[in-house]
């Protein structure tokens, strides 16, 4: 992989947030995993209290543990089908499998234009 900043954004907002991510290559590294899900001030789902409340106590997990879950696991596994889904969050943990894969590959080519995701978000 060559060295740079790989970013990947969807462009749809989905039940109010979409995911952004940014992944940093240094010395052919992946050092830096920064996958989120934003709403549209910016803010992170994984601030959003009333949301890792409620996801909590039905998926026994929450935006602010599984994100940074996948985050860790990608940096130290460097390989996106090394990260484990995270029970309770499973279309998310596909969801940022697949947008890493995503990251890899322009890696692999050093093209750091933003990838954006035109993702189908439907009748919300």
């Amino acid at each position: 992989m060559q060295d740079g900043t790989y970013k990947l954004e969807e462009k749809n907002y989905s039940h109010d947030y979409r995911t952004v991510f940014t992944m940093v290559v240094k010395d052919s590294k992946i050092t830096e995993s920064k996958f989120d899900n934003i709403n549209k001030d910016g803010k992170s789902k994984a601030d959003d209290a009333a949301y890792n409340k409620q996801m909590k106590k039905i998926a026994k997990t929450d935006p602010k543990e599984y994100i940074a879950k996948l985050n860790s696991e990608f940096v130290k596994a460097q390989e996106p089908g090394k990260v484990d889904v995270v029970s309770g969050a499973t279309e998310s943990s596909h969801s940022f499998v697949n947008y890493a894969e995503q990251l890899v590959d322009a890696a692999q080519k050093g093209n750091t234009a933003t990838i954006t995701v035109d993702n189908i978000v439907y009748g919300e």
